[in-house]
């Protein structure tokens, strides 16, 4: 990928000034990629890879304590809504009521020291990085 300006330079990132937010019990979170995202479930809402291999997705992810996802690209753009707890990404923490809006070409990986539970959604699948 070659860019003119920073991917970074187009992402958004807001405090909308909420709290937690409970999710709904009837959600079934199953494991999500063992081996890779460990620690981490998922509850998709919908996921159009199925159909097309680069379509859309949205879930909720839920992170155990101390959960860490390696490295990845974004070949779309990516929103993540925190609805409860510390997400971080790179290094950065995230609270409640955080929405971060990621570009195309952005990297980042993923960790909670606490715990968290976010909604988000990829115009597209990312590119895992080797670490």
């Amino acid at each position: 990928m070659e860019f003119v300006v920073p991917p970074e330079s187009r992402d958004v990132v807001l405090k909308l000034g909420v709290g937690d937010i409970n999710l709904p019990a009837e959600l079934e979170f199953r494991p999500y990629q063992r081996g890779l995202r460990e620690g981490v479930d998922i509850a998709v809402l919908f996921d159009e890879t199925i159909n097309n291999p680069k379509g859309p997705d949205m879930a909720f992810l839920r992170y155990e304590a101390g959960a860490y996802v390696p490295g990845h690209v974004h070949m779309g753009f990516e929103s993540v809504l925190v609805l409860q707890g510390d997400y971080i990404e790179n290094g950065q923490t995230f609270t409640s009521g955080s929405l971060i809006v990621r570009a195309p070409g952005t990297c980042h990986s993923m960790a909670s020291k606490n715990g968290c539970v976010i909604l988000a959604s990829r115009y597209q699948p990312v590119k895992q990085l080797s670490e």
